[in-house]
């Protein structure tokens, strides 16, 4: 471990940063101490913990460094993490909402084991196994309406399956953060088209899209699309 000056980053609620410029590295304050997820650093400050988050393995952390406009998270927000994976980005929303709960769904079996292994510590995350496209199956674990999704699912049908999910789980008003892998909709039309295309599948979906960010330099082929359910 060890001991490095962490500030604050930004207007992001429990995400703290510490280089300059161009060499910012991010971290969220670990509320498991002393245990890594996935390998990252543990760095220590006074009395406090923090994990660097490596926004090339995780795709919110590359949002955040293109610092959105509006701060999505508080300590106790309910989510909805669609493709939650073996645990590397969802673990530090757990940080970050520290009292909230994370809804993790995952498809593959393989992953949701990886998932429930790394985050058994954290009781903020409830893994369920599940197929995104099917929302109501899930139900029976979800316990009230989400303050926000995530979605990171590199399926062909991206928006259709954020806009089921967010009308059957998200409240009104609430947010949702899309990241759309064009190469996983189609491989051979231009990446653009892909966005244009998903775009509208939101807004003709009742969904005001309100940042559209371009995270290109950590995740070849990715727009993370911000929207808002409109009442």
């Amino acid at each position: 471990m060890s001991k490095i000056d962490i500030k604050p980053y930004s207007i992001f609620t429990n995400v703290y940063y510490s280089g300059f410029q161009n060499n910012i590295k991010l971290y969220t304050k670990n509320i498991c101490k002393g245990i890594r997820v996935y390998g990252e650093n543990l760095i220590i400050d006074e009395n406090n913990e923090y994990r660097e988050w490596d926004p090339f393995r995780s795709k919110l952390a590359a949002l955040l460094l293109e610092k959105p406009k509006f701060n999505l998270f508080s300590i106790e927000k309910k989510c909805l993490y669609l493709g939650a994976s073996s645990g590397t980005t969802i673990s530090h929303l757990s940080d970050i909402l520290a009292e909230g709960i994370i809804y993790g769904v995952e498809i593959a079996e393989r992953s949701i084991r990886q998932l429930i292994q790394n985050t058994s510590e954290r009781g903020n995350i409830i893994p369920i196994l599940g197929d995104a496209n099917h929302p109501e199956n899930y139900a029976k674990s979800i316990f009230s309406e989400v303050d926000l999704v995530y979605q990171d699912v590199a399926q062909p049908n991206q928006a259709e399956i954020a806009v089921k999910n967010s009308d059957y789980y998200l409240k009104d008003n609430g947010y949702l953060i899309l990241a759309i892998k064009s190469q996983s909709i189609d491989s051979i039309q231009k990446s653009e088209k892909i966005y244009k295309e998903e775009k509208k599948t939101l807004e003709l979906s009742g969904y005001e899209i309100i940042e559209s960010i371009n995270i290109q330099k950590y995740a070849a082929n990715h727009l993370v699309l911000i929207a808002r359910k409109k009442l």
